[in-house]
């Protein structure tokens, strides 16, 4: 496996004059070149400060271009990178710079106040100063030094030629990353080098990596299916990566798309669901477009139609939509497949850095999240394991080394033959394709014995209701789905909150599902679900 900071290092060099980073809808944009002399910057500043190889430092801070820098330098400088989603609340954030011993922090230098003495264990730099290169009145002493050293060391300025690193050893720890916590507090993942290795040496397999491509990043770089695949290969093969620094309306998402024209797309189910409900679906579902899709010729017209809307939608030039992190509607999948849209679904977790296992668009099966990725190993724990869910175990060179100060928790994640228990549930096909039926701890048993996994009758809720969010719970034998509706889906209906015949809902949601799945009821909630940072339901808060 190559070295990922002897890449980087190569990157600089060779693209010094290319774009690397902006944040689209503002001026705030990157060349290699720039990217690589504000590494060097930091470099420095670590130095000043005492920091070496090893010691932890936290980056907290939304999607940006500065976040991006701000991690490579820290990763070239072979420290290990703490990122901290800034969702999480000030509680938390105190809680995790202090359990991840953490030496310096690169962020807004109004988190200093999350201490009550106003003293903060750690050294922190404000975000604007990356950006600035420049002394200002506020910098301190310690920015003040680096600034002269760099000033003195490179008096004609950084070079392409003075780009140099050394590279990490595999087994070294490279991420300590803090689990979202949909199942109760943070746990800090350790991931070594040679996990992220693995994992780039999967991206370049399948995924196009020529050096021209343009990225569209939307998900949270801070958690590793974003971290890897969106910013970290992005690096590596020396992309233009444009960052969404916030959610914006979805006209301006579209008209993003249009601009950036990104080669491959990263994102989760929700994003895709969104457009085929509120684009696709309702117009497959008119009475006289079910008779036009039953004629074979007609119905590839139609589908070939939709096809390139979909595709022209995201730009014209995306090889293919990757999606993971939460299942993806079947109905939603369906369409997609009717209509040969180069969509897949991968599935992995933070403690393999991601990947696990994934399959290309054009080999992807209905309801699967395909085959072992390269390096990893994955089976079953079933006496019948191609028809009988069990719980899905993985080992290989992506996992983890275990959980920081956590010895307890690491022994039950990984066994003494070092397969690491994922806790999701599922059955393999001949072909070894994973089809993943819900979580272990989510599993609910109905009252004639059989196995319900709620993550199913959820799933029935939100494509044949109006309802955006649902957590199916087992009460007294029988099941009761939570429901939530946005205030802008009801406008979009045209409806009140009061208006809907909760009743009538569950008889039509009912109709999707098997007997042993029935709901007993729909209880609305006039408040969205609480969430983890990567906008997972925090399912455990709710009976």
């Amino acid at each position: 496996m190559k070295s990922i900071i002897k890449q980087i290092e190569s990157v600089l060099r060779e693209q010094w004059d290319r774009e690397a980073l902006t944040d689209w809808g503002s001026e705030v944009s990157f060349t290699y070149g720039s990217v690589a002399t504000r590494i060097c910057y930091m470099h420095l500043l670590f130095e000043s400060l005492g920091i070496k190889p090893g010691d932890k430092v936290a980056i907290c801070n939304r999607n940006c271009s500065h976040w991006a820098v701000s991690m490579l330098a820290v990763l070239t400088y072979r420290a290990v990178a703490v990122p901290l989603l800034p969702d999480y609340s000030k509680e938390q954030l105190k809680m995790l710079c202090e359990h991840c011993d953490a030496k310096f922090m690169i962020a807004n230098h109004q988190l200093a106040n999350l201490w009550p003495d106003g003293k903060c264990p750690m050294y922190m730099l404000d975000v604007n100063d990356l950006l600035a290169m420049t002394p200002s009145a506020q910098t301190d002493g310690v920015e003040r030094k680096a600034f002269s050293i760099f000033a003195e060391r490179y008096p004609n300025g950084y070079q392409a030629e003075d780009v140099h690193f050394e590279a990490e050893q595999p087994d070294d720890l490279m991420v300590l990353s803090y689990t979202s916590g949909s199942t109760g507090n943070p746990k800090g993942v350790m991931l070594p080098w040679r996990s992220l290795q693995s994992n780039m040496e999967f991206a370049f397999q399948a995924l196009p990596c020529e050096n021209a491509m343009n990225m569209f990043l939307i998900l949270p770089m801070a958690h590793m299916f974003g971290f890897a695949f969106d910013f970290l290969y992005g690096i590596l093969t020396g992309a233009h990566l444009y960052i969404l620094t916030r959610i914006p309306a979805p006209q301006l998402l579209l008209n993003a798309f249009a601009e950036v024209k990104p080669d491959c797309f990263l994102c989760v189910p929700l994003v895709m669901e969104k457009i085929i409900k509120g684009r696709v679906m309702p117009v497959l579902d008119k009475p006289y477009m079910k008779v036009l899709t039953m004629i074979p010729g007609i119905r590839q017209l139609i589908f070939s139609k939709i096809r390139s809307q979909l595709l022209n939608a995201l730009g014209g030039k995306v090889y293919e939509v990757i999606m993971g992190g939460a299942a993806l509607s079947k109905d939603v999948e369906k369409i997609l497949s009717m209509v040969k849209f180069p969509f897949t679904v991968g599935y992995g977790m933070t403690e393999c850095g991601p990947i696990i296992t994934y399959s290309d668009w054009k080999e992807h099966r209905l309801g699967s999240c395909g085959k072992a990725a390269v390096n990893m190993e994955v089976k079953v724990l079933s006496d019948d394991p191609q028809n009988v869910p069990g719980e899905i175990v993985t080992k290989g060179v992506n996992t983890m080394v275990g959980y920081y100060k956590n010895p307890d928790a690491t022994a039950e994640t990984i066994d003494e033959e070092g397969w690491l228990h994922t806790g999701d549930l599922g059955v393999m096909d001949q072909d070894g394709f994973v089809y993943i039926r819900g979580r272990k701890k989510n599993m609910l048993l109905g009252s004639n014995g059989q196995n319900i996994y709620p993550e199913e009758a959820e799933d029935q809720v939100v494509t044949h209701s109006i309802f955006d969010e649902c957590v199916v719970v087992a009460r007294d034998e029988q099941l009761v789905a939570l429901v939530y509706v946005t205030d802008e889906t009801l406008k979009t209906k045209g409806l009140q909150r009061e208006q809907l015949d909760l009743d009538t809902i569950c008889r039509e949601v009912n109709l999707h599902l098997p007997k042993y799945c029935q709901l007993s009821k729909l209880e609305q909630r006039s408040e969205e679900f609480e969430k983890t940072p990567k906008r997972s339901i925090r399912r455990f808060k709710y009976k």
